[in-house]
């Protein structure tokens, strides 16, 4: 008797076969097949049509779209199969937990299942690593200036007199090391990695500062990434801090959403130019943000317009905005607008972002500052500011 796709020829076709070719599906983020993970909670045959209810591990989650054309590809193939149905729900809290514990004993035993270091870097949620706030900042484009939002957000609160750190996730062009001035390697202890420290003592770690060269390419694929931004966060001593920036790559692909599952992110800052264009696909960055249900602290307008030097007149950069009425349309709070000034260039060129300052990036970190406390609650408590000049 000869098997096609799954299918016993002249037999009639069962649910049985259909989860047994399910297993050829594999989940792209943990590297096992959908049965095994538990994922297929239904299987139903009307005729020569075919429903699948699929629970992912994330509600909403993008990957969704990759797992239903598998199932499509491999079930549609099936002899008898004119119609397939796939219906998307989410595991449950206990779900999660049972599998989250399922991984961890299949990387414990080693069997060589999945992808060994990363099998459950969807499921597990890291601890705050003693960080009191976490605030990843976040653009739906590159070219934005989000690295400079990060870095004053950061230089602000320190400022302020805050415990700040900065984790650089956009693994492929890291730029946070060279804004500060940082360079070499960070060394390593019994309690964990040593990040680099700017000069009014803001801890950072940065792939730049990893690599033999800041030149070298990092050609990596996803799950190598979802791997080393865990690693950076969770293997890194960042001792007790106020708040944790994380520096998000342009986009919503693999990074964003590393960070989003793994890390207890408390909000997100999002961050655009003036520009149609640039506020079309930051609606995609919010729209990931709610679908993984992150708390949104607002948007900011950078670049938004420029001081003439000789004559003080204010010059808009771009046309008239839409930003500041789609976000009060979106009910997301605006965070305000930043001004284009030749001076930061010329600073974070130079590794000396830390010499500027302006009256809007200050009111803007006070702004995040108390919008993120009240998202969660809680209010941060500032001590005296040191310079810790160390590099």
């Amino acid at each position: 008797m000869s098997v096609v796709s799954g299918e016993r020829v002249g037999m009639p076709l069962d649910a049985d076969q259909i989860r047994l070719s399910l297993k050829e599906v594999i989940d792209p983020e943990i590297g096992l097949n959908i049965v095994d993970l538990g994922m297929v909670k239904g299987v139903s045959i009307d005729g020569k049509k075919v429903t699948i209810t699929i629970a992912l591990t994330v509600s909403g989650c993008p990957l969704a779209k990759t797992i239903e054309k598998d199932i499509n590809r491999i079930v549609g193939a099936m002899q008898g199969i004119e119609n397939v149905q796939i219906k998307m729900t989410s595991m449950s809290k206990q779900e999660l937990e049972a599998l989250g514990a399922q991984l961890q004993e299949m990387r414990r035993k080693d069997k060589g299942v999945g992808k060994a270091a990363g099998l459950s870097a969807g499921i597990d949620k890291l601890d705050r690593k003693g960080a009191q706030k976490i605030i990843a900042v976040m653009s739906g484009k590159g070219g934005v200036g989000k690295s400079y939002v990060t870095s004053m957000l950061a230089i602000e609160l320190r400022r302020e007199g805050y415990n700040v750190g900065i984790l650089d996730a956009d693994i492929t062009g890291p730029s946070i090391a060279k804004i500060f001035g940082l360079s070499g390697k960070p060394y390593a202890d019994e309690s964990g990695v040593v990040p680099k420290e700017s000069e009014s003592g803001i801890k950072i770690i940065s792939m730049n500062l990893l690599l033999d060269t800041p030149e070298t390419p990092v050609i990596w694929r996803g799950p190598i990434i979802n791997g080393v931004i865990r690693q950076l966060f969770n293997d890194v001593n960042w001792g007790d801090l106020h708040y944790l920036l994380i520096d998000l790559p342009p986009g919503t692909g693999d990074a964003p959403l590393t960070v989003f599952q793994s890390l207890p992110v408390d909000a997100v800052v999002i961050v655009s130019t003036p520009q149609d264009l640039a506020l079309l696909i930051v609606k995609k960055s919010i729209n990931m943000t709610r679908q993984m249900s992150v708390p949104i602290a607002g948007i900011v307008e950078n670049m938004s317009y420029m001081i003439c030097p000789d004559c003080g007149h204010k010059i808009d950069m771009f046309l008239e905005s839409g930003i500041e009425k789609f976000a009060n349309e979106s009910k997301i709070m605006f965070l305000g607008k930043l001004p284009f000034d030749p001076k930061i260039n010329r600073l974070a060129d130079g590794g000396e972002l830390e010499r500027y300052s302006s009256k809007e990036t200050a009111s803007l970190a006070r702004v995040i500052r108390e919008e993120v406390a009240r998202i969660s609650g809680v209010t941060a408590t500032p001590i005296a500011w040191k310079s810790s000049g160390k590099k």
